[in-house]
This record gives structure tokens, C-alpha cells and sequence, in this order.
């Protein structure tokens, strides 16, 4: 007999219950499991999308600067300066020193620039006034693309060269190099919202690519407080609802979806719109979520993105308020240069657009430097600190004065006539004159000459000459005693080019290329406690009609910045003079020298043909006081390399400039030279003697021989030797003359 079993269907409630609970556990965990790696997911994603947006971020603000840098150095490369330099770098020095790094071509985070000759040499050795070690090389074989290098104290930098070529023909005239602060010019140039900018690390390498650049670029995107918020809050929820649903398991399916997927749905959806428009106020989202927590999420999120816009906001007036503060002059607090270069080209762009009557007007305050050296810097900063007061309190409130220079204002002034702008320009110059600068110590009367122009009908007016034309009519206003107003006409301007004739200039020009024409003359100096003397060589250009006159001589030099050329000029022909025997045994000359020769790199070899001379004649190179004072330590270097090999050093128009004792004892120099307003001044007021004798007095005690000029008569001539004076310079010896001219016999005490 067959015994049959079956399967009992009935079962213990628990069974039932465990087995619901074990499956429902078994699915819980599997749910909460897929929904923990969708989150840890969720969290990767958000930071890989944060480093890649850092990425394209950093890649996009490198290609931006670097292509900024160089259209930079193309508008570099077309400047007139820049070709000037690479036809004539004769005074590279001030220029690379002082004027490019003036001009507004050179910003804040550029390390260096030098320039380049076609044959990839620099165009000049290295500044001697730099004691740091170049950034660039001295010599470039091939133009690298961008090169990423390290200075000195660690600092990346990027150098990039950009090829300068002749307007005309497309000649390549040079390069241009550029020591590029690569981290200042990303910051200065770009905004970050998802890199980490502290976290910028540099790679040194050469010869790269702009996309290659940024594999030598170590980076980090900024930390996401949101993220990690969001990933705490979702782990601390995931461990309360385990719990939660260990007691109530049926309940979870049933909220789960209530509870959790709909909120993180609607908070992503919330972190995506604050993600596409991060500048737009986004309101959070209506819904409400019945976790307290992801309430409070939602609502931090809103407070956070407001307060983040809140900060930018606050960030953008600072950069306002910086903007401004930038185009203001410290001194006066009125608008500068730069404010004016703006304002200037807005209205030429505008005036082509709509033209409107407009008007140039020009301040200067007379003699300022000589107000400046008498009563000191701090009276000449009050009265200029004054005077712009003062001016634009006169102005009509919509044209303001603009600083443009250390005492010239100017004004732009529009939709006004001619009547009107010269009734603002009287009104100027009578508060100018009214007010009492007695009250800050000056005793003197201090006047102002304004030049005015203005655009006239005539079609051969532009715009852009009304500053020049103001230029002109100020000059003129200076030179008047009663007219110290003066409108630009026609007549200024014929006056203005007659100053020198173009015969002049083409034969001043000539002398200074070539040599010709120039003819030295020689006035005595005479020692008063023994019968020896030399002579000071002056310099004389032979013109068609007769000597012309140095004043024209110097101004078409100044003007055509040929100062190093005609010293060239001056320095063979002397040499010429000494070589040939014309001088007398045992005498000698005295040669000026300008700034911008001193500051020469070949300044020792122009005078090694005269070292063998040395033993037979004495040679005196005078340099003005000024120029000493402002490049002390470059002098010394240079000039005590000429009195090693025994040329004797002077230091020229003592008094009428500096005039600082304290530089006596650094100075390298010899021979003390007295301006002629000294030794006239010995025959003023006791008070003056006797500061001009003690000035004289300590100067012979140093060491040095103390030179009076412009002695014309035997009085002065006994004022000097009292004053104590080793030699006498004037017309009492004799005037200037293409002769060696035997000064007279001196009776000597």
C-alpha cells in the first residue's frame, strides 16, 4: 500500500510574517542599496561635472589671455615709439625704463619687455639701473610658441615673442619679448566661478602649444558646499530609514517614493536651474517636503544662492569704486590722465557721430619749478592740490578738470560758444588770482596762463588738434605779462613754427649725424692761487647766414632728442683739437655732457682716444647737478671708471637746480662748478653772502676745486676770491671765441 504526501499550504502566521518580513528586508535592502549608489553616483557625477567646468573654465581664461596678450603686443609692435627704438636705439634706456613703462601700453602683470633686432639679438644690453637677473634671453634662434619658465623667487611666468615689421614694406624689423605674470594677467583678465585659484600649480616647459599649455597646469575645482551637505544629509536620512523600516517594513514602499525620489528629483531639478542661470534670482520650489530635513535643504539652498548673488553685488561696486579711484588723481582728487584719455577719445568717437560745438582748455600754473625748488614739494603739491580746487569749483558742473600733468590741467568743454567758454576762462583765472596762496607761505605772486581752442568752421579743423592747438595758445599766454588768456588762431601757429626756421633744423640735424659745420669755442678758466688754466669747449654750428644761436641750437636738439649724437660730435671734435697740438702745453678742456649720454653703455669708450693725452692736457667732463641726483648710482659706477684712468669730473650749474649738500659726499665728481646766479649773488644782501660763502666754504674744506661763473669785472672777481673760490670762469678773462685766447695775468694774493 502507497503512502502519498502533499504540500501543506496553511502555515504558522509567523512563517507568513517572517517570510513577508525576510523578503520585504531582502527587497528594502536591495532598494536602499540601488538608491545608496545612485546617490554616491549623483555625488561623482556632480564632481566630475564640477572639474570638467573648472577645465573648460581655466582652458577658456588661458586662451583669452594669451589671446589678449597678443593683440597687446601687436598694438605694441605698430606703436611709433617701438619703431623709433629699433631704428635708433640710442636712448633705449630711458625709454625701456621710464617711458614704456609709463605709457599705457604696459600693464600691471608684464614681468619684462625687451626688444629684439631682426637677427633675434636684444636690442640693447641689459638696463644697468636693473640689479634683478633677466627674464629674457639675451638671443632667440627660433620663435617658440609660448614657453612656460619659473623666476628667480619662484614665480611662473610665460614668455612670448611677436615679430615688429616695417609699415611699408613688411620687413621684419625685430621682436618683441614678454615675460608674461601668467597667474596676475588669468586673474586680472577672467572670472572664476568653478576653479579653485589657490590651487594653481605650474610646470616649467618650452615651445608649447595653447592647448598644451594646460597639461603643464596642475588645478582643482572649487569645493561644493551644497554637494557635500546634499551627500551628508542623504547618508544621515538612508540610516534613519533603515531603522524606521526595520519596524515598519510594509510602510516604506508605500512612502518611499513620497518621502524620498520626489524631493531629490525636485531638489536636483532646484540645483540645475541655480546651475544654468547663476546670476538670476530662483526662487525654491513650491513643494513641501514632509522630511523636515530636505525642507531645510531647500530653503539653505535659496538663503545660500541669495547670499552668494548679495556678495557679487557687493563685489561689483567694490570693482566700481576701484574703477573710479583709478581715474582719480591722489594729490587732487580730481580726474587724471587716464580719466581724461577716456573721456578725450569718447568724444572724438561721438563727435563723428553727432558734431556738437567743442572746446579745449589748458592750465598752467607760471614758474612752478621754480616755485617748487624755492618753498619745497609740500608747497608745490598745496598750491597744485589748490589750484585744481579752485578750478573746478569755476567750472560748470558738466566739465570737470582733468590732472595731465604735474601743474596742467585740462578741461573739455561742450555745446558752448565762443563767448561762453571765454567767460569760463576769465571766471578761472580770477578765483586763480584771487586767492590768497600768501596763506601757505608764498610771498610771491603766482599767475596762470590758460590757452583755449576750439573747432571752427573751416573744414581743415579736426577734433584731435585741439589739444596742440591749446598747447600753442598756452605757450603764448605764458609769454605775455597781461594777456594770460589766449585763444588759438592761425597767427599762433605761423608764429609757433617760425620759432626755428627749417634752415636751422636741417643744418643742426646735419651737425649731429655727420660732424660737419660744428665749430667749438673756447672760453678760459683761471685758477686764482696759480697761474695755470684750461679751457670750456662750447658748442657753435656754422649756419648759411652766420653762427647760429645755441638757444636755437638746443631747441631743435631737445626737440629731435639728438642730444647723444651731438655730444658724440662735440666729444671727436675736441679730441681732434687736443690731438692736432692747437692747445696750449699743459692746459686743457672742459666738455658737457647731456643726461642721456651719461646714461650711454659706450660712454668709457667714446673717451679712451684721449687717455694717452692725459699726460700732456687736462680733461674735464662737466655733468649738470640734476642729472647726477637722478642716476646717483649709475654715475658713480661710470664716472669713477674715468677718474681711475685720470680724466677729472665737474659737477656743472651748481645752485640753479637740486642744489642738495647732502649729495656732496656720494658724488663722484672733482671740480664744484658755481652757477652765474651765485656769483652774482654775492652781491646781494648780506644774508645771501653769507650762505653762498658758507656754501663755498664747506665745499672747498670736501676736497673738491670750487669754479665761479659769469665773473664780468674786477669787483666780482675780488667776491669771488673772498668767497674762496680755486677758479673763475667769464667774460673779465674772456668770451667765448673759435681761438685759443691767453686768459690775462691774474694778480694772485
Amino acid at each position: 500500500m502507497k503512502t502519498k504526501y502533499t504540500l501543506k499550504l496553511t502555515q504558522p502566521s509567523h512563517f507568513y510574517f517572517v517570510s513577508f518580513l525576510t523578503i520585504g528586508t531582502l527587497l528594502l535592502s536591495l532598494m536602499i542599496w540601488s538608491f545608496y549608489k545612485e546617490g554616491q553616483a549623483l555625488q561623482a557625477s556632480v564632481l566630475q561635472q564640477t572639474q570638467k567646468e573648472a577645465q573648460q573654465e581655466l582652458f577658456k581664461a588661458l586662451n583669452h589671455t594669451l589671446d589678449t596678450t597678443y593683440e597687446q603686443l601687436q598694438t605694441l609692435a605698430d606703436w611709433d615709439e617701438v619703431h623709433q627704438q629699433m631704428h635708433n636705439p640710442s636712448y633705449y634706456f630711458f625709454w625701456h625704463d621710464e617711458r614704456l613703462k609709463e605709457s599705457t601700453y604696459f600693464q600691471p602683470y608684464y614681468q619684462e619687455i625687451e626688444l629684439y633686432n631682426s637677427k633675434g639679438s636684444l636690442l640693447a644690453p641689459a638696463s644697468p639701473q636693473s640689479d634683478l637677473d633677466s627674464l629674457l634671453p639675451e638671443h632667440i634662434d627660433t620663435l617658440p610658441k609660448v614657453s612656460l619658465k619659473f623666476s628667480r623667487n619662484h614665480l611662473p611666468y610665460v614668455v612670448v615673442f611677436h615679430p615688429i615689421y616695417q609699415r611699408d614694406n613688411q620687413e621684419l624689423l625685430g621682436y618683441i619679448g614678454l615675460a608674461l605674470d601668467i597667474k596676475q594677467a588669468l586673474f586680472k583678465q577672467n572670472q572664476f566661478f568653478y576653479l579653485d585659484k589657490n590651487s594653481l600649480m605650474f610646470e616649467p616647459a618650452s615651445s608649447l602649444s595653447t592647448e598644451s599649455v594646460i597639461d603643464h597646469i596642475q588645478f582643482k575645482a572649487v569645493e561644493n558646499p551644497v554637494n557635500a551637505y546634499l551627500w551628508e544629509l542623504i547618508q544621515k536620512f538612508i540610516l534613519e530609514l533603515i531603522v524606521t523600516l526595520a519596524l515598519v517594513a510594509g510602510m516604506v514602499m508605500l512612502l518611499l517614493n513620497k518621502l524620498m525620489r520626489s524631493p531629490l528629483i525636485t531638489l536636483s531639478n532646484y540645483l540645475h536651474n541655480l546651475k544654468a542661470n547663476p546670476n538670476s534670482e530662483q526662487r525654491p520650489p513650491a513643494e513641501t517636503f514632509w522630511l523636515k530635513e530636505l525642507e531645510e535643504f531647500k530653503e539653505t539652498l535659496f538663503e545660500f544662492h541669495h547670499n552668494l548673488q548679495q556678495t557679487q553685488t557687493q563685489l561689483d561696486q567694490q570693482n566700481l569704486i576701484v574703477w573710479e579711484q583709478a581715474r582719480r588723481d591722489p594729490l587732487t582728487n580730481i580726474y587724471n590722465r587716464r580719466a581724461f584719455d577716456e573721456a578725450w577719445n569718447e568724444v572724438i568717437q561721438n563727435y563723428h557721430k553727432h558734431p556738437i560745438p567743442t572746446a579745449f582748455m589748458l592750465f598752467d600754473c607760471d614758474f612752478f619749478k621754480a616755485l617748487n625748488d624755492t618753498y619745497g614739494h609740500e608747497i608745490g603739491d598745496e598750491v597744485i592740490r589748490i589750484s585744481a580746487k579752485v578750478i573746478q569749483q569755476a567750472l560748470p558742473l558738466e566739465s570737470p578738470a582733468y590732472r595731465i600733468g604735474g601743474d596742467e590741467f585740462a578741461v573739455i568743454i561742450q555745446h558752448r560758444n565762443k563767448k561762453e567758454i571765454l567767460e569760463t576762462a576769465e571766471k578761472c583765472l580770477a578765483a586763480l588770482s584771487d586767492y590768497p596762496f600768501q596763506s601757505i607761505g608764498i610771498k610771491e605772486k603766482i599767475t596762470f596762463s590758460i590757452g583755449i581752442s576750439s573747432l571752427a568752421t573751416q573744414k581743415e579743423d579736426f577734433l584731435t588738434n585741439l589739444p596742440r592747438q591749446a598747447d600753442i595758445a598756452m605757450y603764448k599766454a605764458k609769454q605775455s605779462h597781461t594777456s594770460k588768456i589766449q585763444t588759438y588762431n592761425l597767427m599762433l601757429e605761423t608764429e609757433a613754427s617760425a620759432l626755428v626756421s627749417n634752415k636751422v633744423i636741417n643744418r643742426v640735424v646735419a651737425s649731429a649725424h655727420t660732424g660737419k659745420h660744428i665749430q667749438l669755442h673756447f672760453q678760459p678758466i683761471v685758477a686764482l692761487n696759480n697761474p695755470t688754466f684750461y679751457y670750456e669747449a662750447l658748442l657753435r654750428i656754422e649756419g648759411e647766414e652766420g653762427l647760429i644761436q645755441p638757444y636755437e641750437i638746443f631747441k631743435v636738439i631737445e626737440r629731435r632728442r639728438l642730444e647723444v649724437e651731438i655730444d658724440q660730435q662735440v666729444i671727436l671734435a675736441a679730441f681732434e683739437v687736443l690731438k692736432s697740438g692747437q692747445l696750449p702745453e699743459h692746459s686743457g678742456l672742459s666738455i658737457n655732457l647731456s643726461g642721456k649720454t651719461l646714461l650711454q653703455p659706450n660712454l668709457v669708450s667714446l673717451f679712451e682716444p684721449f687717455v694717452p693725452l692725459l699726460q700732456r692736457y687736462k680733461v674735464v667732463i662737466e655733468i649738470t647737478e640734476n642729472v647726477l641726483i637722478d642716476h646717483i648710482e649709475y654715475a658713480q659706477k661710470v664716472l669713477n671708471k674715468l677718474r681711475h684712468q685720470g680724466f677729472k669730473i665737474a659737477l656743472d650749474d651748481f645752485g640753479s637746480g637740486y642744489s642738495s649738500i647732502r649729495y656732496l659726499a656720494s658724488m663722484p665728481v672733482d671740480i664744484i662748478k658755481f652757477d652765474m646766479s651765485m656769483s652774482r649773488a654775492l652781491g646781494s644782501d648780506s644774508k645771501t653772502q653769507q650762505i653762498i660763502m658758507a656754501t663755498a666754504e664747506m665745499i672747498i674744506q670736501a676736497g673738491f676745486d670750487l669754479v665761479m661763473e659769469g665773473i664780468e669785472d674786477s669787483h666780482m672777481l675780488e667776491q669771488a676770491r673772498l668767497a674762496g673760490a680755486t677758479h673763475i670762469q667769464g667774460y673779465l678773462l674772456g668770451k667765448p671765441s673759435p681761438q685759443f685766447i691767453s686768459p690775462p695775468a691774474l694778480q694772485l694774493p
